[in-house]
């Protein structure tokens, strides 16, 4: 049997960002095929341990719990800078957002691994639930590197800095406009997930509805989404470049949002609180972090 475990790809992933950041420093052809060796070697590793996971629960990794579902997201933003990595070479999108992968593998340690019933009796809402979110939150990781990304580029272009060898940043209003197409997927998407986590909450026959919204979890979305929906207006009210405030902005809202979602399900895990998440019947008893072998 085959031993994969959080801790192998989580591993890869930051050698991966080692190799990144000395890419900025020294853009030798050796870091690259490090970098993307690394990254393509954790997201191999990162595969095995969802399907073996999914062949556990007998769910898909998106419904199964909320450990699989950070993973699933972790995952699907790592598919997407891999593919960017390969078609950009200069573009340092890995030193903002590699940080952000690690920091959601690793806060999949600290969340529940038990499914949850909700997301069992009504699969078909609980997938257009889950997977709207993990699209949505997906990209609003890449909305803030291109925030992080413009404030760094309008920092060097106001010092008058060259690129570094590593660094091939596009110009402010490239970044400006990717930022905002990202957040036009990303609150259409994020709605979508908030409205349907509601419908489910709200149809469950053995959740109050009181419940739901005292939850820490649901409310804590409801105000990052409102603040989302406000920034998605201020995007679209800005006809040029999307300047300085606006980019520190998206990334308040963004981090904010991140940090509400997957923040309160890790407090909630850690103080045994019920939530909408958390109200599970495990399917079987609740295996170890790491798959295959080792149980």
């Amino acid at each position: 049997m085959l031993n994969v475990s959080v801790f192998c790809f989580l591993a890869s992933y930051a050698v991966a960002l080692v190799l990144e950041l000395v890419r900025q420093r020294m853009d030798s052809p050796a870091s690259r095929v490090g970098m993307l060796a690394f990254a393509a070697a954790g997201l191999v590793a990162h595969t095995m341990y969802l399907l073996l996971r999914a062949s556990q629960t007998h769910l898909p990794p998106l419904l199964s719990s909320a450990h699989d579902w950070l993973l699933v997201l972790a995952w699907l933003i790592v598919v997407i800078y891999f593919g960017l990595s390969i078609r950009q070479r200069g573009l340092a999108m890995g030193i903002v957002v590699l940080p952000a992968v690690l920091a959601i593998v690793a806060s999949s340690y600290f969340v529940t691994m038990a499914p949850s019933q909700l997301m069992i009796d009504f699969r078909g809402v609980a997938m257009l639930h889950a997977s709207s979110l993990v699209f949505g939150i997906g990209a609003i990781v890449f909305g803030l590197a291109f925030s992080l990304l413009f404030l760094w580029q309008h920092w060097r272009l106001k010092r008058g800095a060259l690129s570094s060898p590593g660094n091939g940043l596009p110009s402010l209003e490239a970044l400006a406009r990717m930022n905002r197409w990202s957040m036009l997927v990303a609150v259409p998407l994020i709605s979508i997930g908030m409205l349907t986590g509601i419908g489910l909450a709200l149809g469950s026959a053995e959740q109050p509805r009181s419940m739901t919204w005292s939850d820490p979890v649901v409310l804590g979305g409801l105000v990052s989404w409102g603040l989302m929906c406000f920034l998605l207006i201020r995007l679209m009210s800005q006809h040029r470049s999307m300047g300085r405030d606006v980019a520190w902005l998206t990334i308040a809202s963004c981090s904010f949002l991140l940090v509400t979602i997957v923040g309160l399900q890790m407090i909630t895990a850690a103080m045994g609180s019920k939530t909408v998440h958390g109200l599970a019947k495990p399917i079987a008893s609740q295996p170890a972090r790491e798959t295959g072998g080792a149980q």
